[in-house]
């Protein structure tokens, strides 16, 4: 008996597997969206709620904040001044699974509209945008975010084929 059921978890184990994550998969790929859709409406709380209470985030300028209080805060202030303005959007996305509940996803990203410290236009620019999303009640929440700003490419990588490309 214990034989046939460990063939039967062998025939049919990946197949469920695979239709549970369908699901999960287009929820890990629309969550780029839905962070940009966000940023794009210039709302620091919407951007929050898509986080885990504990979350983790590095910014682009390499600021760490800790917890959905610091990320939500950081962000409603920087979208009401000089990213009051700008308009985002996703280039490319990519979702790996690390386990069931557990999964990275990388997107690219173009930014237009930003201003410096003194209300200056900055020219468009482009990054990644690295993920690792928990689902935790059915809903998958960013735990982890590193975000990185794009820049030109290095000769030591030029060989090396990128599965999402950056925009220039």
């Amino acid at each position: 008996m214990k034989t046939f059921l460990f063939l039967l978890v062998l025939l049919f184990g990946p197949s469920l597997a695979r239709a549970q994550t369908a699901n999960d998969e287009a929820a890990l790929t629309a969550l780029p969206q839905a962070f940009i859709d966000a940023w794009n409406r210039h709302d620091g709380h919407g951007l929050a709620v898509l986080t885990e209470r504990d979350v983790d985030f590095v910014t682009v300028d390499g600021k760490w904040m800790r917890g959905q209080k610091d990320f939500e805060t950081y962000h409603t202030r920087i979208l009401g001044d000089r990213f009051r303005l700008s308009m985002n959007r996703v280039m490319g996305a990519n979702v790996r699974f690390l386990a069931p509940d557990l999964a990275s996803v990388h997107y690219t990203w173009q930014i237009t509209g930003a201003t410096d410290e003194a209300g200056r236009a900055l020219p468009p620019r482009s990054g990644l945008m690295v993920l690792l999303a928990r689902k935790q009640h059915g809903q998958w929440l960013i735990a982890v975010g590193q975000n990185t700003n794009g820049a030109a490419a290095r000769s030591e990588g030029a060989d090396i084929v990128s599965p999402l490309a950056l925009v220039p």
